[in-house]
């Protein structure tokens, strides 16, 4: 056996110099990340939303639609195919850390012939069978920091997938919540419409009895008229919302039906964050931010190796005999390494700009993390105050369409019986109208910012896992 040998130390020592001038990850300021919220919590309250944060609404028809949109949801399906496009893509990353093997096997050659005469003739040189096998192993200082870019490169495409989730099951959410809101806005438009005509058979028949002007019948028809409109227009809103809740689900509006009826039935769940250096690893976008910053970090050290020798190895093994019998029990073999080391001496500083542009885009990404952490963090604390708004808010409506309630009551029966004028009783309707839908719409931002809570929060998600 034939075998040629290579110097190793120098390739070692070039390794070892690569891995020591990698390049540091920089980290968020100091004041980036606060060290408590400040916005207002309820301590009995959950810490971080579960991964099926929507049962805290204590809903079971939004438990299944919530179950439906994740079975089949287009977007989602497309999602779960890029994800398992980016593990093939992680899975050839990992394979290129290792050299690239080659193995052929030849065996001897025949010829025939026949001649112009009709005489066939054919033979068998003693040609031996081949076996070879052989390695190529190039780009040997860069392929750490490839890897390192790949997998920061799929966290990235994880996390991004996991948003995209989120986002969609909490646009199911809101989407069924704006139906129900929907279907008490109907009750509510034909409780309007109920009122506007007793007042108008109030107006007529005083205008009929020649104590009251016709103006005040004719603007009580155009006031019933307008929520007559109002009433058609909930209802298409019905159809609209549904159809949009039916293609999350995957399915046409034709048959897709909702049971739910009110918005009053929705409990309001009570949540609380918890540390808010924890929100780093529970927001997909955070965790995207922060893979894209380590993406950028691995491709300055790509770069920074073309500062040193390119180094390739190839090995080939043979091994050949004259019958497959000796080619297993006693071949000739043949062992060659070697290894070859290219240097570029001249670029006109080629190289050195290639670095500098890929730090500029590494200072980039760290500055795109900075601004979606601080952002991260206004959002909650922006979040958890408004809340509690909202909350406060619910109770003056709640108290507000009991007062218009009864004030209207008493304009439509002191009007009936002529001690009150058209105008009071006009005003006392049109406030009766605006006061049940501020209350109706009260109940709805306040089940939207839970949902953009726990959105805003990760909704359940942690670093590593999928959606």
């Amino acid at each position: 056996m034939n075998r040629q040998y290579f110097p190793v130390m120098p390739i070692v020592c070039l390794l070892f110099l690569a891995g020591c001038t990698m390049t540091e990850l920089p980290e968020l300021e100091s004041t980036d990340v606060p060290q408590a919220w400040q916005g207002p919590t309820e301590e009995d309250a959950l810490v971080w939303p579960d991964r099926d944060w929507w049962v805290s609404f204590d809903n079971k028809e939004l438990s299944d639609i919530i179950s439906q949109v994740q079975q089949n949801n287009l977007d989602l399906e497309i999602n779960r195919r890029n994800l398992e496009s980016a593990q093939i893509a992680l899975r050839e990353a990992g394979f290129n850390l290792l050299p690239t093997p080659l193995v052929t096997l030849g065996t001897g050659a025949a010829y025939s012939e026949t001649r112009v005469d009709g005489v066939s003739s054919s033979d068998s040189p003693n040609i031996p069978f081949d076996l070879e096998a052989g390695f190529t192993y190039t780009d040997i200082l860069s392929k750490p920091a490839t890897f390192d870019r790949a997998v920061a490169d799929y966290d990235s495409r994880v996390a991004q997938a996991a948003d995209v989730a989120l986002n969609t099951l909490g646009t199911a959410a809101s989407t069924y919540f704006q139906l129900l809101l929907t279907r008490d806005k109907i009750v509510a438009a034909n409780q309007n419409v109920e009122n506007a005509e007793a007042i108008y058979r109030i107006a007529q028949a005083r205008v009929d009895a020649g104590v009251a002007v016709p103006i005040e019948a004719l603007q009580q028809q155009i006031a019933m008229e307008r929520e007559r409109n109002n009433l058609r227009g909930f209802v298409q809103n019905d159809l609209a919302t549904r159809a949009s809740l039916a293609l999350l689900v995957g399915k046409t509006v034709q048959g897709f039906e909702i049971g739910g009826q009110t918005l009053q039935t929705i409990s309001l769940p009570a949540v609380q964050p918890g540390l808010p250096s924890e929100l780093l690893i529970r927001r997909p976008d955070l965790v995207q931010a922060e893979a894209n910053l380590r993406s950028a970090r691995a491709s300055v050290d790509i770069v920074r190796t073309d500062l040193f020798p390119q180094i390739s190895l190839t090995g080939a093994f043979s091994a050949s005999s004259t019958s497959l019998s000796e080619l297993v029990s006693d071949p000739d073999t043949f062992l060659t390494i070697n290894a070859n080391l290219v240097q570029t001496l001249l670029d006109n500083g080629q190289r050195f700009r290639n670095i500098d542009q890929a730090k500029i885009t590494m200072e980039n990404s760290l500055n795109n993390y900075r601004r979606a952490v601080i952002n991260a963090f206004n959002e909650v604390e922006v979040l958890l105050s408004n809340i509690q708004l909202l909350q406060s808010q619910g109770v003056v409506a709640f108290q507000n369409l009991e007062a218009a309630e009864e004030a209207f009551r008493i304009a439509q029966v002191r009007y009936e019986e002529g001690v009150t004028d058209y105008q009071t009783v006009l005003t006392s309707q049109n406030t009766l109208f605006a006061t049940r839908n501020s209350y109706l719409d009260n109940k709805l931002l306040q089940l939207n910012a839970l949902v953009g809570l726990f959105q805003a929060l990760g909704g359940g998600w942690q670093a590593g896992e999928t959606l």
